[in-house]
């Protein structure tokens, strides 16, 4: 498994070494390895370096998990193992659809910008263009080279808003530190009914697991059962917090970047995945919710930011979510609210 030290690993390896599995993680050693690694090799690789990914694979691997693949160059790379793996699985991403007028996330600066997407999405919705430019099309890039050949099976998993422990994108984060404040309300805007898939790590490990079994190039999504809403997410992270808050919501998009969060899409435009295919294919069945899973992702987070600035326990949350935090500018919207 390559990158398999941060929350993806945490869920996939244990699922694999109770099924059998022999595990060999390759990381950069960047993070400390988790106690749920335990019983799994780690070694060192970086793929930039020559001939370092073939040494960690060695003579033969019947799979080879990659949950850092980005581009072309990176499935070029996976695919010059052909003959010493069996097969593939590369974690790409749900941001690469696009809708019916080809409007992508990416893309949308603003509201009516964002794509207005069938409920559900399926595999066979078009994507964005493959190309080198965009988070998204270099992922898309990545996807047609291993769907488009023959020399090794490869399965591509479309993930949504992944959470879990290990996660330092850290979305949850959002009401995390709000309920750690003590902010006395939550302000949320389009009604607190944006709806962005959420993925738990738990659900991915499962069908990791699953693909890892039955080899074959197809394209997967993954998300939870019974997607909720922000207001459903806020909800569920008070709880495990035992955050007592007031709630204000709003009509239509954020004011500034009061009422916007992580999962803040017009109501009108969910972003939610069909996930047919992979119980179909795969006789995947979800082992948990969001709502039971996500005590576990703020417990992590918790704990990580301890005693520590959240932008260094958090880096990836902190480039994106700095200006999530203006407590000022809330209070005098409610403030006006009120008036």
């Amino acid at each position: 498994m390559l990158g398999g030290t941060g929350m993806i690993g945490r869920a996939v390896v244990p699922r694999l070494l109770a099924a059998g599995w022999e595990v060999r993680i390759g990381s950069r050693g960047v993070r400390p390895v988790a106690s749920e690694l335990s019983g799994a090799e780690v070694v060192s690789v970086d793929r930039k370096e020559p001939g370092a990914l073939e040494a960690a694979v060695g003579d033969r691997a019947d799979v080879l998990i990659d949950v850092l693949s980005m581009s072309a160059d990176d499935a070029a790379q996976l695919l010059g193992l052909a003959g010493r793996v069996g097969s593939l699985i590369a974690i790409s991403s749900a941001s690469v659809y696009a809708d019916d007028e080809g409007r992508t996330l990416d893309e949308a600066e603003e509201p009516d910008d964002v794509p207005a997407y069938p409920l559900p999405i399926p595999e066979t919705q078009r994507t964005v263009e493959a190309g080198p430019d965009t988070y998204s099309t270099r992922k898309a890039a990545m996807e047609r080279s291993l769907l488009e050949q023959d020399d090794v099976p490869a399965t591509v998993v479309r993930p949504c808003a992944i959470h879990g422990p290990g996660d330092v994108q850290a979305r949850e984060w959002f009401f995390v530190k709000r309920a750690l404040d003590g902010r006395p309300h939550v302000v949320l805007a389009y009604d607190g009914e944006s709806r962005f898939h959420t993925t738990s790590s738990a659900n991915l490990g499962e069908l990791l697991r699953l693909a890892a079994e039955q080899p074959g190039t197809r394209v997967l999504n993954c998300g939870d059962p019974e997607p909720p809403t922000v207001l459903q997410i806020s909800r569920a992270v008070a709880r495990a917090m035992e955050h007592e808050r007031a709630e204000v919501v709003f009509a239509g998009p954020p004011d500034g970047a009061v009422g916007a969060s992580p999962w803040a899409v017009p109501d009108s435009h969910p972003l939610v995945v069909d996930m047919a295919a992979a119980g179909s294919e795969l006789g995947y069945a979800p082992v948990t919710r969001y709502d039971e899973w996500v005590e576990r992702s703020t417990a992590w987070l918790v704990e990580t930011t301890r005693g520590r600035d959240w932008r260094e326990a958090l880096p990836t949350g902190a480039r994106y979510m700095g200006e999530l935090f203006d407590y000022e500018a809330e209070d005098a919207f409610v403030r006006r609210r009120a008036a």
